[in-house]
């Protein structure tokens, strides 16, 4: 029976993919090859949450990702993630924020206040399409994006000895709207061999606003901050609700160099 998130991973897009459905349990049954029941014990082990509850806050979080990020009418967004009228969506997405759609859209610069006022708004971005990209990948619960839990995943996966050709983290989850002990962090890399246990996974195949940390991913969230701040205050970019993904490189004396893309609205 499963024991992880990366073991049940390819069931968990398929919920995430359809999060503004209703999945049934003849779906859930014929994916897992376990009773719905058995397999929604599992879940909430996992997760702390029932696969219901899971679909309900992707929905919620995913529909306030696209009020801050994009200008599509509320009624639009309740809409694309699963409600039927503006009215029962407002009611639910209050009950989960204490506020209104209207009132979180209006208030989107008080969500990353905190996160980004000891930083600047110095830095160097770049729009691109990146082809879409076959990839090996191991999934964790991260809290809050921690770095001791992340850097252990990438120790497991990765000898000593070799360097993988292309490696990639893929950010499943906005911390400042997700609960930060359910956020998601994905490893993934290029190279098939011996990935036991590995779900493939497409990435990229779209538009891309990419800026770039360099040196040890410890002090990432600077540039995060940087970022953010730059795209609240200077430009006026529309970002898409979909992953974050970040790819590392090193040069020839180590160093470490991370483009991170955020992508765009369509």
């Amino acid at each position: 029976m499963y024991t992880s998130i990366n073991e049940i991973q390819k069931i968990v897009d398929y919920i995430e993919v359809n999060f503004d459905r209703e999945i049934t349990a003849h779906e859930i049954e014929s994916m897992s090859h376990y009773s719905y029941r058995n397999f929604q014990r599992v879940f909430f082990k996992i997760f702390n949450e029932t696969i219901s509850g899971f679909q309900k806050r992707l929905r919620l979080e995913n529909a306030y990702k696209k009020l801050i990020y994009t200008e599509d009418k509320l009624s639009e967004i309740a809409w694309q993630v699963g409600y039927f009228n503006i009215q029962s969506f407002s009611k639910a997405f209050k009950k989960q924020y204490s506020i209104s759609p209207v009132e979180a859209r209006k208030q989107k610069q008080d969500i990353f206040k905190t996160f980004i006022e000891s930083s600047s708004a110095n830095v160097n971005f770049e729009i691109k399409y990146k082809d879409a990209i076959s990839v090996y990948c191991k999934f964790i619960k991260a809290k809050d994006y921690n770095n001791q839990d992340i850097n252990a995943l990438w120790k497991e996966i990765e000898p000593e000895d070799e360097i993988f050709e292309a490696a990639f983290g893929i950010i499943l989850d906005q911390p400042l709207i997700t609960s930060r002990s359910h956020c998601r962090y994905g490893a993934a890399v290029t190279y098939e061999h011996l990935l036991k246990g590995f779900l493939k996974k497409e990435i990229f195949g779209r538009k891309y606003v990419m800026f770039t940390h360099y040196g040890a991913y410890e002090n990432i969230l600077e540039t995060y901050r940087s970022f953010y701040r730059f795209w609240l205050e200077e430009q006026q970019l529309l970002l898409d609700n979909s992953e974050v993904i970040e790819e590392y490189f090193y040069s020839e004396d180590g160093a470490l160099t991370t483009h991170i893309y955020f992508p765009l609205y369509e």
